[in-house]
């Protein structure tokens, strides 16, 4: 049995809940249809696109981040906020580039360039992320894969700023990052 269009985009939004893009924009995640009319504020919005439940679940969700338009010269006239759209289509690049196999039963790729389109009846713009994926998964299986890891936290007199080490059974080592909280700005 395949994974549903919405269990889909769930784990879409959970991913993207759970990245460091998620704390770079001012708004929060929606899915599709859940965002308010009257926001200005940086939303993303997923939604499931297309999806073909074949013996590898394949398809693509999109993920939509809005950007208020902005009056440079105070005369009434609003245009793309170009800097701010550009910041955030890397930031968009940056994240679909974390998304690996290593984390979930996902396999992730654009399906085409991140690009901004235009929404001129709310003078807003957003950046396209289009996300191809595979899925490798049961219908069941955990969105992040729990890795299992040796940690060395040991320490001594001798040993002051010791840093433990975090070991994978291959024997990687982890990098562990402080977890960024979303701004309240």
């Amino acid at each position: 049995m395949a994974k549903t269009g919405k269990q889909i985009q769930g784990d879409i939004y959970q991913l993207l809940k759970d990245s460091t893009l998620y704390t770079l924009i001012s708004g929060e995640v929606y899915r599709n249809g859940y965002r308010p009319r009257d926001s200005r504020k940086e939303d993303a919005v997923v939604t499931f696109t297309a999806g073909f439940p074949t013996e590898i679940q394949e398809g693509v969700v999109t993920v939509n981040i809005y950007v208020p338009d902005i009056d440079p010269y105070q005369n009434g006239v609003l245009v793309e906020d170009g800097g701010r759209t550009e910041e955030l289509e890397l930031l968009a690049q940056a994240w679909v580039d974390s998304l690996t196999a290593e984390v979930s039963c996902y396999r992730f790729e654009l399906q085409q360039t991140i690009y901004t389109e235009e929404e001129s009846e709310i003078s807003q713009h957003f950046v396209v992320v289009k996300l191809r994926y595979r899925y490798y998964g049961d219908d069941f299986a955990p969105l992040t894969v729990p890795q299992q890891a040796f940690v060395d936290a040991t320490d001594s007199e001798d040993d002051r700023g010791y840093d433990p080490i975090i070991e994978t059974d291959d024997g990687g080592v982890l990098v562990i990052q402080p977890i960024i909280e979303k701004s309240t700005n």
